[in-house]
């Protein structure tokens, strides 16, 4: 039996279902309607409604009144406390003069950015941390002295990863002097 044929059947006994649930029905009649007992559940209805409007109107059963005041109170607490947060403070780092290393002439005194390190931000903050850097860490001209050390400022993001460096021009004369007294 093919699929066709199984549904044919299929659909057949539904259309006799349905005709003996049609002759059914038509034998059903809707009951007299109760007029006493509806006027009774109207009036109950009403009743019950007026109970709860004036308990609204007492305040005696409203939880909205005392939740739309806890939330006040919390919002209040709230903005104080972020006035107080915004009102502290904090120090503002000085914009720093970073120059791109193909610049020629470098300003004493100023970051000069590293080559590896991400990009200086002026909305990011940093951290200045002097060092001692041995000269042997430099590429430096063959046949110098490279036993020296010398002092820098690192800025340090914060990452903790280096972003620039400052060498004091008086921490350069006082190396390049040592340097010479040594030989």
């Amino acid at each position: 039996m093919t699929d066709s044929q199984h549904d044919k059947l299929k659909l057949q006994g539904l259309q006799v279902e349905l005709a003996q649930l049609r002759a059914a029905l038509r034998a059903v009649e809707a009951p007299a309607p109760n007029e006493a007992a509806l006027r009774a559940q109207f009036r109950e209805a009403v009743r019950r409604k007026a109970i709860e409007e004036a308990m609204v109107s007492r305040g005696g059963g409203s939880w909205r009144l005392p939740l739309a005041a806890a939330a006040t109170v919390v919002l209040a607490i709230g903005v104080a406390i972020g006035a107080l947060v915004l009102r502290v403070e904090r120090p503002v780092p000085e914009p720093l003069a970073a120059t791109s290393p193909e610049a020629a002439s470098v300003a004493v005194g100023a970051f000069q950015p590293l080559s590896s390190a991400p990009r200086l931000s002026p909305s990011s903050s940093y951290s200045v941390v002097r060092v001692r850097i041995p000269l042997s860490a430099f590429a430096v001209v063959p046949g110098t002295v490279q036993d020296g050390t010398i002092e820098a400022d690192l800025l340090v993001g914060e990452d903790g990863l280096a972003r620039g460096i400052r060498f004091d021009e008086a921490d350069a004369a006082l190396v390049s002097v040592a340097a010479q007294s040594r030989q």
